[in-house]
């Protein structure tokens, strides 16, 4: 049986070495600053608006995590929850894949965002994860297209 657990701060750099880990392998290019201010972050927003779900690895560290952000909504049409979820950082150390750790993680997150009324879940799919992700109920949306923009940051202003 895999054991899953919520994340707590002390797994903050934990949590952020995996999630570099996601981001190498579709191509980003994690920095010591990144990983600095998001370390710093993930232990500021835990058990706040932030939530997480992680898998000790028995070598000691973590195996697998998953995040979800939790913003406020407005509500939409026949709906009443007026939060939302955006799940991030799904990852697993590379000796601990095909395992069954990344479902464990999702299926946790997912009754985590059930407990707490969180009805709207989001998340940006690689193409190694979709299976998964469609086999959990996730759907890719064709009634309006997902557009993003990506602002500069005014210098001075956080890690570069």
């Amino acid at each position: 049986m895999i054991e899953v657990r919520p994340a707590v701060t002390a797994d903050a750099a934990e949590i952020v070495h995996l999630g570099a880990l996601m981001y190498k392998s579709v191509g980003a290019k994690p920095t010591p600053s990144w990983a600095v201010e998001s370390t710093r972050m993930v232990r500021e927003r835990l058990g706040n608006d932030l939530f997480g779900m992680v898998i000790d690895a028995p070598e000691g560290g973590l195996a697998a995590c998953g995040l979800v952000n939790v913003a406020p909504r407005l509500a939409r049409p026949g709906a009443d929850a007026h939060q939302m979820g955006y799940i991030q950082w799904v990852s697993t150390a590379p000796q601990h894949q095909r395992k069954g750790y990344a479902r464990a993680i999702m299926e946790a997150l997912l009754d985590e965002s059930d407990r707490r009324g969180i009805e709207v879940v989001e998340l940006h799919a690689s193409p190694a994860g979709l299976h998964l992700y469609q086999d959990l109920g996730f759907f890719i949306k064709h009634d309006n297209v997902a557009m993003s923009s990506v602002r500069r940051r005014p210098r001075g202003h956080g890690p570069s």
